[in-house]
This record gives C-alpha cells, sequence and structure tokens, in this order.
C-alpha cells in the first residue's frame, strides 16, 4: 500500500484549504462552494446515505474533486473522484485473503478451471461451504436476514460475501460479465436494505462487529478494486459501495473492543486502502490504540504490521459448522 495524500481532518485545515483556493484559485467562487459542501465538519449524520452529493464527496481530500465541488449535480467532481480511484486500484490495491475459508476454497492452490467451476456455483446461490443457497424473494434478490437453517454463524457467512473475491478472481481471468452482474445486482441489494442504524437498534447478523470488520477486510475492500472496470459496477454503484464502506468503517471505529485483531485488521484496511477519507487517520489511530503490541515504525508501517499479524488471525479464523 502506498502512503496517499497527507489526510487534513479538523475544520481549521479546511479553511486553510479554503483560504488558498480563494486566494489563488481564478475562480474565487470555489471556496464558498467548497465552504459550504464542508459543512459535514459541522453536520450531525448517521450514515453517509444522509449527506448530499457535495457533502459526500467533501469527505475526500483530493484537490481534483474538492475544487470541482457545486452545488448541483457535481458531475465534475465526481468524474475526478472516480478518476482518481481508478488509478489507485490499476497501481495498488488490497488483494482479498488466498484462503476463503466460507467457501472453504483455498485461491493459492486452485487451478483457472477450479477457479471459474466454484465461481460458476456461486452463480447457482452455492455461496458458503454448507451448500444450503439462500431464500430468493419474488424480484430474484437474496433474503438477506431469513436464516433457513437457524443458524447464526450461516447468517453471518452470508452477509459477509466472501464469495464476492472469488467471483472477482474469475472475473478478471475469464472478462466474463456475468460475474460483475452478480456482483453489481447484490451489492445494490443488500445496501438497498442494511444501512447503519443505532448500535441498539442494530441487527446482530449484519452488523456484529467482527462480521463487519470481516466484510470489508475479505470482501468488500478488495472487490471495489476487482470489479472497478466492469460497466455493471457503474458510477452509481462505486458512490454507493463507498458510502457503504464509509459508514461501515465509521460503525467500527465507535465499537469498544481492544486486543481484538479481527476487528482492528477491518478498521486498519479500510484506513489503509482509503487514505483519502478525511477521517482514515483516525480509523488508523483507533485501530493501533487497540493493539498496541504491534505498533512499530511509522504509522502506516504500524498499520501494515497490524493488517498482516490480521491476515494472519483471519487464516486461522474457523467457525462450528453451521449444522
Amino acid at each position: 500500500m502506498h502512503d496517499g495524500p497527507q489526510m487534513t481532518a479538523t475544520k481549521n485545515n479546511v479553511g486553510a484549504k479554503i483560504g488558498e483556493l480563494g486566494g489563488n484559485h481564478p475562480c474565487r467562487e470555489i471556496a464558498s462552494l467548497f465552504s459550504s459542501a464542508s459543512g459535514y465538519f459541522r453536520k450531525r449524520y448517521r450514515s453517509a446515505r444522509d449527506l448530499n452529493d457535495a457533502e459526500f464527496l467533501s469527505l475526500f481530500d483530493i484537490p481534483e474533486v474538492n475544487e470541482r465541488i457545486d452545488d448541483g449535480f457535481n458531475i465534475k467532481a465526481t468524474a475526478a473522484l472516480l478518476s482518481h480511484f481508478q488509478a489507485r486500484v490499476e497501481k495498488d490495491w488490497l488483494n482479498p485473503p488466498t484462503q476463503l475459508n466460507d467457501l472453504a476454497f483455498d485461491v493459492s492452490t486452485a487451478s483457472d478451471e477450479e477457479l471459474i467451476a466454484r465461481a460458476d456455483l456461486v452463480l447457482d446461490y452455492d455461496l458458503e461451504w454448507s451448500g444450503v443457497p439462500p431464500e430468493i424473494n419474488s424480484v430474484g434478490e437474496i433474503d438477506w436476514q431469513r436464516n433457513i437453517l437457524q443458524n447464526r454463524e450461516w447468517l453471518f457467512r452470508l452477509n459477509r460475501h466472501s464469495w464476492w473475491p472469488l467471483l472477482g478472481l474469475a472475473y478478471q481471468r475469464s472478462g466474463d460479465e456475468r460475474y460483475a452482474k452478480a456482483f453489481a445486482l447484490q451489492l445494490s441489494a443488500w445496501t438497498n436494505n442494511n444501512f447503519p442504524v443505532d448500535i441498539s437498534q442494530a441487527d446482530p447478523h449484519v452488523w456484529a462487529s467482527e462480521q463487519v470488520a470481516l466484510r470489508l477486510r475479505v470482501s468488500w475492500i478488495p472487490a471495489f478494486g476487482m470489479f472497478y472496470h466492469s460497466p455493471y459496477f457503474n458510477t452509481s454503484r462505486k458512490l454507493e459501495m463507498l458510502r457503504s464502506i464509509f459508514d461501515q468503517a465509521r460503525f467500527l471505529r465507535q465499537q469498544k473492543a481492544q486486543d481484538d485483531l479481527l476487528l482492528s485488521g477491518g478498521l486498519v484496511s479500510a484506513g489503509l486502502s482509503f487514505p483519502e477519507i478525511r477521517e482514515a487517520s483516525k480509523w488508523r489511530k483507533v485501530a493501533l490504540q487497540r493493539c498496541r503490541e504491534y505498533l512499530r515504525g511509522s504509522e502506516y508501517q504500524q498499520s501494515a504490521n497490524l493488517l498482516e499479524s490480521s491476515d494472519r488471525a483471519l487464516a486461522l479464523h474457523q467457525e462450528a459448522p453451521a449444522f
């Protein structure tokens, strides 16, 4: 992972950036527009879904995005954001673990034929090692809350989406858009039905801390890069996924766990993968504070060490059989 731009997370830093724009940029109006968009520093919100386009875009400390934020549709600012991430995913992006425990599938030892054959089973809703398919509702979407087995570990696996990296690898190796389409439709269906609520009211199968951490590290962050160039992963879905990743990382930061490698690994994965997000430095610091024994070197080196240790713990993370 690369260090990325220096993060700024205080209102004063934003004010300094606005001052620079007002004094040096040929369009002084940008200063007032950016000031309005940066209101998220003062606005209380439960979810990134509650933010308008300008407010959401100003969560990112990317100059070419910030200078294009306006009070309209923000087409140019959005295009700048997606262009930025296109360069990021092409240069360096977080890979999924080689051992996909939820599928009992080892990517490192599988041939291309074996990998694609397993991905084809995923298209038929064989999504995890038990082989029990989820309930499909009347509009052809997975029912993410229906616990067919009455077993919480099975429902945990369903909501971790650990088959997305498998679909991503099959897509990268074959170019077959069926894999990207399945991912994209599932992403939209899940985000439309699962967004942050008060912790006291959260569905534990979706918002349990460890499940959120595993979801980010194993499936969501790697899949963001793996499917980036698919037409099915369009602008709307990219923004949809970014908003949800932000919400999930923010949720993890609010938890109180100490010395939990899996939870901290999910949080530091988001902090390292999205250093452009103004809150990312806080995510990394919280993860490091929770696992002080892994602190060595600079903050980024510490974060990388913690992620490596978390991945080792993840490789050993096994659950009781679903039945």
